[in-house]
């Protein structure tokens, strides 16, 4: 029997070690290097081109998409762009094809798009009148830890899921405003007043058997957001922001399978629940990743960014705080006129402040009048898209 180094140390000398431990490394050193903006653009530039060919030929066939966007007929008209917006009549609408909203989703957001684990419902939200796009939203499972608002609420693990009380409120994972609603008629602040509409509530209720009692979100950009101004909405402060850089899908890929076959036991250990417990194992990336980072010896520490993101929540209820504290039963709770208003109240809310955007930036020769859709990211460099959009993240 012949013996070799690479059996001595159980190496797959089919995959190159070293080679594939640089890149790696190279790979995490360039992550780190980025702002939160490009860092964003990044990711959605991977979203487009991780399939060019099958996403290519699905932008073509949904291209009536862009199409269907909400735009005034002529935004230099000031008159005739005001009265477009009053007579605007926004709804939200349950999402029937899933693959029709992701598809919108992805080419109007400069943010990739990550389901939550558990609960998800998708919706658009279409103008009445033109049944065009205003925005898209989506709701899931809410986080199961998050300090400013578990402190805000006065929750404790108890509350959350010994009485289950987690499932009484939503996270709003997708809030996004098509443009150029968005820029020049704060488009981001009707579509976050909207995820507290009594269409979501409903929807969650008839889902899930449970009654909705409020929403969480986050924001990229710290506290200063859409939803700052908002009477919906309470900013809580700021996530700790120390959150670890994921590798792309390739390089993460191809430690995994090496992991798995190579580091077998350490892996079932990370993949399988404890003795005594039920239920899917949570977190399996981020524990695969930490062999991955142990394997080529470097700190998952070292690769962190600190990118504090806003917390926001809407509490619907004058006494759901308490509810969410199972201090009283549900009966009991008593809606804020604002959310038993509805959509009404949204309206004469937003609208005037859309208004007086709209003729600052107008005045001020300063409007964006293009659609923002991102299906010409497909099949550009990395350098390109950045050249063209870096600037519009945020937007």
């Amino acid at each position: 029997m012949s013996f070799s180094i690479d059996n001595f140390f159980d190496i797959d000398t089919k995959f190159p070690y070293d080679k594939e431990k640089e890149a790696f490394v190279e790979h995490m050193d360039f992550l780190k290097t980025m702002s939160v903006q490009e860092s964003t653009l990044y990711k959605k530039w991977k979203e487009l081109n991780i399939d060019e060919y099958k996403l290519g030929n699905k932008v073509s066939h949904y291209e009536n998409l862009l199409d269907r966007i909400w735009k005034p007929t002529d935004i230099t008209d000031k008159n005739l762009t005001i009265s477009e917006i009053e007579k605007l009549e926004p709804y939200v609408h349950i999402a029937e094809s899933v693959g029709k909203w992701s598809l919108l989703r992805t080419m109007v957001s400069s943010m990739e798009f990550s389901a939550n684990p558990g609960r998800n419902i998708k919706f658009y939200v279409k103008d009445k009148v033109t049944e065009n796009f205003l925005g898209v939203i989506s709701v899931g499972s809410d986080v199961t830890s998050l300090k400013v608002r578990d402190d805000y609420i006065g929750w404790n693990k108890e509350n959350k899921f010994d009485h289950h009380k987690l499932n009484n409120t939503t996270i709003g994972t997708s809030i996004i405003p098509t443009q150029p609603l968005g820029f020049n008629f704060l488009g981001g602040k009707l579509i976050s007043a909207l995820v507290t509409s009594s269409t979501i509530r409903d929807k969650w209720y008839s889902e899930y058997n449970d009654i909705l009692v409020g929403v969480t979100t986050t924001s990229l950009y710290g506290i200063h957001s859409q939803y700052n101004g908002i009477p919906h909405w309470k900013t809580l402060g700021e996530s700790a922001g120390k959150v670890g850089l994921k590798p792309d899908d390739e390089f993460y890929e191809k430690w995994h399978d090496w992991i798995k076959e190579n580091r077998t036991d350490e892996y079932k250990k990370k993949i399988e629940q404890k003795s005594g417990k039920s239920g899917p194992v949570t977190g399996v990336k981020q524990r695969i990743l930490s062999i991955i980072f142990n394997e080529i010896g470097i700190s998952q520490s070292k690769y962190q960014h600190g990118f504090k993101r806003g917390v926001f929540f809407a509490n619907m209820y004058d006494n759901g705080f308490q509810f969410l504290r199972n201090e009283i039963e549900e009966k009991e709770l008593v809606m804020k006129p604002k959310f038993v208003n509805d959509v009404d109240y949204i309206m004469n809310w937003w609208k005037p402040k859309a208004i007086k955007r709209y003729i600052k930036l107008h005045d001020n020769n300063n409007l964006k009048p293009e659609s923002l859709f991102y299906s010409d990211i497909v099949g550009k460099s990395w350098e390109e898209t950045k050249e063209k959009y870096l600037g519009e993240v945020g937007r």
